[in-house]
């Protein structure tokens, strides 16, 4: 390695700290406080009633929201991880697990499936699978690059239940949500960190 090389790498070793430093102060600005080092996300999506497995003596406010918190308050959560809490058939509240998150360069299409009847995700007209049959009281996902569509929800004999637009941009994750109500789109965002 010659003299000159030196100070190149050097400069390039501190550019490359800087902006691992920069990522870590944007990441954890976006929260009003910071993340447990074992933090997993958890949102309610029709329902506020606490699940069994969770372990905090408060909800957050309304919202659709992930919000990060230990997996220490979540009975059998993995770091990292995503939950959402949503209605049973029964009325009581059931805990969904996520698909693992992937690039940020792609976009996270989910289907979270509420509904009591197994249910897969296709182009509109197309009948090409975007997710496979997912079952009922659990979800589904794939990476897929930008792209605008309607997306339509089939029951397992063909039937469509509803149908969904979107325009996803790179580092979007989108839930497409299957529930008593129908079909609906919900843009994944992340609200207040919650517990001690």
């Amino acid at each position: 390695m010659s003299f000159k090389t030196l100070p190149t790498l050097m400069l390039c070793s501190l550019f490359l700290a800087g902006t691992g430093a920069a990522q870590e102060q944007t990441e954890a600005a976006l929260y009003d406080r910071p993340l447990p080092e074992n933090a997993v996300f958890l949102r309610w999506l029709g329902s506020k009633a606490m699940p069994q497995e969770l372990r905090l003596a408060t909800l957050p406010p309304a919202s659709t929201d992930f919000h990060p918190l230990s997996a220490m308050h979540l009975e059998g959560a993995t770091a990292g991880h995503y939950y959402s809490v949503v209605p049973g058939p029964d009325g009581q509240p059931r805990l969904i697990a996520e698909p693992q998150r992937g690039k940020k360069s792609k976009v996270h299409l989910i289907l979270l499936n509420a509904s009591p009847q197994p249910v897969r995700l296709v182009l509109a007209g197309k009948q090409a699978e975007v997710v496979k049959r997912t079952d009922a009281f659990a979800s589904g996902g794939r990476m897929v690059n930008p792209v605008a569509a309607e997306l339509a929800v089939l029951s397992d004999d063909g039937q469509q239940i509803g149908v969904v637009s979107v325009a996803l941009r790179r580092g979007q994750n989108v839930t497409v949500l299957v529930d008593s109500e129908g079909v609906r789109l919900v843009e994944n965002r992340f609200g207040a960190v919650l517990g001690e």
